[in-house]
């Protein structure tokens, strides 16, 4: 039951991390040494081959997820697998599907079936379709779960392990605005109040391992506690879960399980790098997941744009892997439209991480787009461009130059 860390230690070049590693610009030692020492993961689980497999983590490209899925106010299966094919045509790198709804097994392993992204999901939403009250669930049909999911294919999952006992009467004491807002979190959080309980993701932290470790799934610990507003950014709550969550990557380690850690939400754009940092330090260097971060509170309808600001901030100091957002985020499930949005502002801000970190193969687009622009090649603009069906939208005319100069366009009058 070896893991792709385990194979990491012994100096193997699995043939996963060759596939991954044809991505990236780094020395095959240095790859190997990055996944045995944690700083680099390879989701791959056992069950499930693919033709793509991708890294992630410190010299590696960054890399986007996009959180799709039915839930239970809407849930049209037809609808997201639209939202898959954009992924695809997007070349996305990982979806999490987060289905809520009825249909979810049934979406989750189409998704699995038809498709080579990396696939993680939050264990626990099954759970609450199939119970009414998720309180009275059992720490042993939590754990059944994760292993039907470990079975099925599901390459890394978010559990939210980092919230205890002790960090409740903390919270009691807190003077949070926006209290909890990942689901996740809430929903492990109204457990222990109910149960009067410790965290059961936390208690059975051992037998999740055990799963993890047989499949080769990777632990993506979720952050119960990120903040949900500025004014919460950067406070107790968050640091004491991100000291738990590096606890428990060593021991994730110590089992040959692969970790990633996930991070804040909303915070001002002064505080992002300061985090990232943190992160790497409190978590030993295990590959950093942010959701943004939103970078202000105010941009309901353009939180694609917040969030890919943030995004790319939290690249540039150390985060290796950005969870989309879209303009409906605190609104509403994403439409296909809002999901391409989502999908475009963050395929640029890695992007433009990439450029900055100097990768070639980034710098070898920008150049092509650059030169067309400069012959006016309107064609390979187009080619080259990250959205074509826009730019041919509004650039329908035959004239070389726009129409926002017209005929004074100083490029074609320099030529």
């Amino acid at each position: 039951m070896k893991t792709q860390m385990d194979y990491a230690r012994e100096g193997i070049l699995t043939e996963e991390m060759k596939i991954a590693l044809e991505c990236e610009e780094m020395d095959e030692k240095i790859f190997i040494e990055n996944i045995a020492k944690g700083r680099v993961v390879i989701p791959a689980n056992k069950n499930r081959k693919r033709s793509r497999y991708f890294a992630i983590g410190d010299g590696t490209k960054v890399k986007i997820n996009v959180n799709i899925g039915v839930s239970s106010e809407c849930g049209d299966f037809k609808e997201e697998i639209e939202k898959l094919e954009l992924c695809k045509k997007y070349e996305v790198e990982s979806v999490m599907d987060l289905s809520s709804g009825k249909n979810s097994k049934e979406f989750r392993n189409y998704l699995l079936k038809n498709y080579d992204f990396i696939v993680g999901t939050v264990p626990i939403y099954d759970i609450a379709i199939l119970h009414d009250d998720f309180t009275e669930v059992e720490a042993k049909q939590i754990l059944e779960l994760i292993e039907m999911q470990a079975e099925e294919g599901v390459d890394f999952f978010t559990l939210h392990a980092g919230i205890t006992r002790r960090t409740l009467d903390r919270f009691k004491e807190n003077g949070r605005m926006m209290k909890i807002v990942s689901r996740g979190g809430g929903m492990i959080y109204s457990w222990m109040v109910k149960n009067n309980r410790e965290n059961p993701l936390f208690e059975y932290y051992d037998d999740i391992l055990d799963i993890c470790k047989k499949h080769d799934v990777i632990l993506s610990l979720g952050d119960s506690l990120r903040p949900g507003c500025i004014f919460d950014a950067t406070d107790a709550l968050q640091i004491e879960e991100l000291i738990n969550l590096g606890e428990l990557t060593k021991r994730a380690w110590e089992k040959g399980v692969q970790v990633m850690i996930e991070g804040p939400g909303h915070m001002r754009a002064n505080e992002i790098a300061a985090n990232m940092v943190l992160e790497k330090k409190l978590c030993h260097g295990a590959p950093f997941y942010v959701l943004g971060p939103l970078t202000t509170d105010i941009g309901a309808g353009y939180d694609h744009i917040t969030g890919a600001m943030g995004a790319l901030i939290a690249a540039l100091n150390g985060a290796d892997f950005l969870c989309y957002v879209t303009p409906a985020e605190h609104l509403r499930l994403p439409s296909i439209e809002d999901v391409k949005e989502g999908i475009i502002a963050f395929k640029l801000a890695a992007h433009s991480a990439n450029l900055a970190k100097g990768f070639k193969k980034s710098l070898e687009r920008d150049y092509k787009m650059s030169r067309a622009r400069a012959e006016m090649n309107w064609q390979d603009m187009f080619k080259w461009g990250i959205d074509e069906e826009k730019m041919r939208m509004y650039k329908r005319d035959e004239n070389k130059y726009c129409t926002m100069c017209g005929k004074l366009c100083p490029v074609n009058i320099v030529r």
